[in-house]
């Protein structure tokens, strides 16, 4: 699902960076496939009591909110020039941060904003979810949390998909570079999405505060390096 993508790309990146050891390696799964279902079945809650409520809301309600989408594109466009080098500062929890913590926060902001992905694949499944008794509702929106974290998964627990990510060297300068890409056409399409939802006077908005927010983070970069 490529708005998932970049958010694995960086928990991958993550993982070879800190040369993680086995174990260690199949506990960031779980807590990383922990962060996932968390989200899913929050987001599969919110979405029956909702319909319960009678209001009309469908799945990844979450991002029908300008602000939550706002929000999000600002977040990706500054983690995106982080990674391309403008400036450099501590990687928060939420964007490849070892650890379970950093695990755990990434697998909540995958899940988080995958699922306007999921929908063509995923429609009939969660279309029938909603119809069936909330525990067993539930369970399918875990399940579909899981599916989301698989891949990651099979890292932490088959050695040998783990073994095939490269040695940390000087080459994760260039792959972070690459990887900012992804993540400014992520930030692009919430801003279009944005743009959909309320007009351009939102989205010159948001850029306005993208680019204060990149000037500031900027500034706060120099000064560490300083």
């Amino acid at each position: 699902m490529p708005c998932v993508f970049p958010i694995l790309s960086l928990k991958a990146l993550g993982l070879a960076r800190t040369g993680t050891s086995p174990a260690a390696a199949r506990r960031e799964a779980l807590a990383y496939t922990a962060g996932v279902v968390t989200v899913c079945l929050a987001l599969g809650a919110a979405l029956i009591a909702l319909r319960a409520s009678g209001a009309a809301f469908g799945w990844a309600f979450q991002l029908q909110n300008p602000v939550v989408v706002g929000a999000l594109a600002v977040l990706f466009a500054a983690l995106a020039f982080n990674l391309a080098g403008l400036y450099e500062l501590p990687t928060p929890a939420f964007a490849g941060r070892a650890g379970h913590v950093g695990a755990f926060a990434t697998g909540a902001l995958a899940a988080f904003v995958a699922t306007p992905c999921s929908g063509p694949f995923m429609g009939a499944a969660l279309g029938a979810a909603i119809m069936l008794p909330a525990p067993a509702a539930l369970l399918v929106f875990a399940g579909f949390g899981l599916g989301i974290a698989l891949p990651f998964l099979a890292i932490g627990y088959i050695p040998a998909l783990r073994d095939r990510l490269p040695s940390p060297g000087p080459w994760m300068a260039s792959l972070r570079r690459i990887l900012a890409l992804p993540m400014f056409l992520t930030a692009l399409a919430l801003l279009w999405v944005l743009g959909r939802q309320t007009g351009v006077d939102a989205m010159a908005l948001v850029l306005g505060v993208t680019l204060i927010a990149t000037l500031v983070l900027q500034w706060i970069g120099r000064r560490q390096v300083a």
